[in-house]
C-alpha cells in the first residue's frame, strides 16, 4: 500500500449522519473530481492522478471541517470510464446513493466536474452527461453546480468559448431548472467558494426518490432506463460489425478455396 492511500482515510456510509454536509463529485474520467476534493480535504493526489484514466474504481467519501460543519465530499468513478462500463459505473453510484438515502442522508450539492480545454465530445460524453442530468432531476437542480476545471493551465480566450458553448448547449437545460455553472481555479479557496455557495439545503436526487420511494427496480429508474437502452445500442452495433466482418471473412476464404480447386 502506498503512503499517499494510507492518508486517505474513507468515511463508511454507517458514519455519515443526516446533519453532515454531503457533497457528490462526478464528472468525466480526467476531469479533475479527485483533485477537487483533494483542494477540500487537504489529501495527497492518488498515485496515477496525472494519468488520463480513472483512479477511482469505486465510490470513496471522504470527510473535512470547516466553520463548525462536517462535509461529506463523494468521489465517483468518470462516468466514461475505460475500464469500467457505463452501467458499472451507474450501478456503482445508484447503490451508494440508495443506501445513504435509507439512512436518511439528503444531499447537499451535487458537482459536475468539466475540463475546460477539452472541447471535443464523443456521443460517451454526451451520454454520461445525459445520464448525470437524469440521475439529479430537475427538482434538485438547484443543488447542481457545474464546475469547469483547467483554468490554470488554459488559454482564457478558448476557454471561455467553450464554456459559452457549453452553458447554450449541453447544459442548457439543466441550467434553465437551476443548476449553476461555476469555474474552478484550483486552488482550496475556489473550491470553497463553490461549496459554501450551496448553502444548508439538502435534497434527495430523482434516482434515490425512484429507488427508495417508488421502490422501482435499478433499471426501470429513468437513469437506469437510459443506461441500459445505450448498452443493448452499443452491443447490438458490435454484433452488427462483427457480423459483417465474419462474412467479409468467409467470402474471402471461400474465394481460396475456389482458386484452389
Amino acid at each position: 500500500m502506498s503512503l499517499a492511500s494510507t492518508l486517505r482515510p474513507l468515511v463508511p456510509i454507517s458514519a455519515i449522519k443526516p446533519d453532515d454536509s454531503v457533497i457528490l463529485v462526478m464528472g468525466k474520467t480526467g476531469s479533475g473530481m479527485s483533485n477537487l476534493i483533494n483542494n477540500l480535504t487537504g489529501m495527497p493526489p492518488e498515485d496515477g492522478a496525472d494519468q488520463m484514466f480513472s483512479c477511482t474504481k469505486g465510490v470513496c467519501a471522504y470527510e473535512s471541517h470547516r466553520n463548525g460543519r462536517r462535509f461529506i465530499f463523494v468521489d465517483t468513478p468518470g462516468l466514461n470510464n475505460g475500464e469500467l462500463s457505463q452501467s458499472m459505473v451507474f450501478g456503482a453510484i445508484a447503490r451508494w446513493l440508495e443506501e445513504t438515502y435509507r439512512h436518511s442522508i439528503k444531499l447537499t450539492g451535487v458537482i459536475y466536474t468539466q475540463d475546460i480545454t477539452d472541447d471535443s465530445w464523443s456521443p460517451t460524453d454526451m451520454q454520461g452527461f445525459q445520464l448525470f442530468h437524469r440521475l439529479c432531476g430537475d427538482e434538485a437542480a438547484d443543488r447542481v453546480r457545474l464546475v469547469t476545471t483547467m483554468w490554470d493551465v488554459a488559454d482564457k480566450s478558448e476557454a471561455d468559448e467553450v464554456e459559452g458553448t457549453l452553458k447554450e448547449t449541453l447544459w442548457q437545460s439543466l441550467i434553465q431548472t437551476g443548476a449553476q455553472p461555476q469555474r474552478f481555479n484550483n486552488t482550496p479557496e475556489s473550491a470553497w467558494n463553490i461549496v459554501e455557495g450551496l448553502g444548508k439545503t439538502t435534497k434527495m436526487l430523482l434516482l434515490q426518490e425512484e429507488l427508495v420511494d417508488m421502490g422501482k427496480a435499478m433499471g426501470d429508474t429513468t437513469a437506469g432506463k437510459s443506461v441500459w437502452r445505450e448498452e443493448s445500442v452499443t452491443k447490438r452495433n458490435w454484433l452488427e460489425r462483427y457480423k459483417l466482418r465474419l462474412e467479409r471473412a468467409l467470402r474471402r476464404t471461400n474465394r481460396l478455396l475456389s482458386a484452389a480447386g
